[in-house]
Parts: structure tokens; C-alpha cells; sequence
């Protein structure tokens, strides 16, 4: 029963996203087999907007192109300033990246991704859409400075999971890291109006971890909970920390969005 409810659910999500792309991508057909085809292919996906995409064949690169452009996941309820300045942690293939240009005017993006796999479709989407100067590429994982064992090699859609948590068979590479406090000194982000993490299990480190006067320049986060190893613990000690320092939570899903009060 769990096996047939679950590829119920999965069909249900197939055909709503189908039927909500074509108010916005052009080429729908083959964006709608990108969604249901699993040959590793990389298409191009145009918006009615002007933006081309970059894609594999495979449900979580269609799916998460639609959660981000069609469903606005990332910033339902936040209250942003003209020209922000954001922080992608979790970068994928640019997908956050460039809907935070063209829909949120960004003036700078700072986005890290760790895989050489995604690496490659996210500097080939900044490039090919004219957003050098506006996103800033980092390939390194945020981490607390240290490097990280990594499965960057996950075949497929797993590029979409890859992660330094999870099963010990997982085959892993060394991955360079990196800490937010150095990116914040870096890039000179003296003020970060959104902070987007979706790393898939990582947000526990960065969150625990960031020093409070890094924190103090954030105004709005935005993260994805992943249960990993005793995330219940992690996590709730990573809410009461965030509204230690000012902030009011809100969850949906598996996102928990934190605004500065």
C-alpha cells in the first residue's frame, strides 16, 4: 500500500506540474519530457521571461525547476527590498540563482555548490542568460571550514542529494570547504537581505555554527530540514538559536523560513 500510494503521489505531482508549466515555459513539450524521462540528457528549458535553462532528463531537475519558478518556494511570505543581496548555499544548477535576478532583481548572488557535475550546468546557465556580474560563483561546500567527504559522484537524479550524510556506502571525494563567515568577509556582504540553504543535511552545521555577528546580517533565511541522524535534536536546537537571535520562524513542509522581527 505505501508503494502504491507513493507512485499515486509521485503521478499527482507529474501532472500538476505539467499543467502549471505551460503558463510559463515556451518549449512545454520538452520540458514535460524532461519530466518524465530518466536519460541524463541536458536540455534547454526557455521562459516566457527570457531565461534559458539547462537541465538533465530527469523528474528532480524539472521538479525543482517548477518548485522554484512555478511554486516560488523559497520566498513565500518573505518581505524583500528592491535589489537584495543573496546567499545560495545549495546552488544545484543555478535554478534559485538566476530566478533571484530576473524575479527579485538581486544586485549580487553569492551561491555555493560543491558537485563538479551541477558545477557545470550552473556556470553554463550564469553564462548563457549574461549573469556574471550579478552571480558569483563558488565551488566549495559551507561547511566550518573544514573539507568534507562528499558523494558528488551520485549518478542520475541523486545529483540532487548529494550529500556528506547518509548511508557509509555511499562512494565519497574529499570536497573543499568553506565557512559562511569567510564568504560574508570575502564577497563584503555587510548586509545579506536572504539566505538560502538547501544542502542536504549541512543547514545544521551552518546554522549551529555561524557566528552571531554573521547572523546579526541577515535579514530573512530561508532552509530545507533534511533527517539526517538525530536531526530532531539538530533542528531544535538550530530554531531556538535563530530565535535567540531575533528571529520568528515559520514552517512549511520541510522548510522553515526565519524572518528578523
Amino acid at each position: 500500500m505505501r508503494d502504491f500510494y507513493g507512485m499515486a503521489r509521485r503521478k499527482f505531482h507529474r501532472r500538476r506540474i505539467a499543467r502549471a508549466a505551460t503558463s510559463y515555459f515556451v518549449n512545454i513539450d520538452e520540458y514535460r519530457e524532461a519530466l518524465e524521462l530518466e536519460d541524463g540528457r541536458v536540455v534547454e528549458i526557455r521562459t516566457k521571461d527570457g531565461l534559458t535553462v539547462a537541465i538533465r532528463r530527469n523528474y528532480m531537475d524539472a521538479a525543482i525547476l517548477a518548485e522554484i519558478f512555478l511554486d516560488h518556494c523559497y520566498v513565500e511570505g518573505l518581505s524583500l527590498p528592491e535589489r537584495p543581496v543573496i546567499v545560495d548555499i545549495g546552488g544545484y544548477i543555478g535554478d534559485f540563482a538566476l530566478y533571484a535576478v530576473m524575479h527579485l532583481n538581486a544586485r549580487k548572488v553569492v551561491v555555493c555548490e560543491p558537485s563538479p557535475h551541477n558545477w557545470v550546468l550552473l556556470q553554463e546557465n550564469v553564462v548563457q542568460n549574461r549573469f556574471q556580474d550579478r552571480i558569483k560563483l563558488v565551488n566549495k561546500a559551507v561547511t566550518n571550514g573544514e573539507d568534507v567527504m562528499m558523494n558528488v559522484d551520485a549518478p542520475g537524479r541523486g545529483q540532487a542529494r548529494v550529500t556528506a550524510y547518509g548511508p557509509n556506502n555511499l562512494q565519497r571525494k574529499a570536497i573543499p570547504g568553506v565557512t559562511l563567515a569567510a564568504l560574508v568577509e570575502e564577497y563584503g556582504l555587510t548586509t545579506i537581505d536572504l539566505l538560502k540553504i538547501d544542502c542536504e543535511g549541512g543547514e545544521y552545521d551552518i546554522l549551529s555554527h555561524a557566528p552571531a555577528e554573521v547572523l546579526r546580517r541577515v535579514s530573512n533565511l530561508v532552509f530545507e530540514y533534511h533527517e539526517i541522524d538525530e536531526f530532531e535534536s539538530k533542528l531544535k536546537i538550530v530554531n531556538q538559536r535563530l530565535r535567540d537571535q531575533g528571529y520568528s520562524l515559520t514552517t512549511r513542509g520541510s522548510l522553515i523560513s526565519a524572518t528578523r522581527r
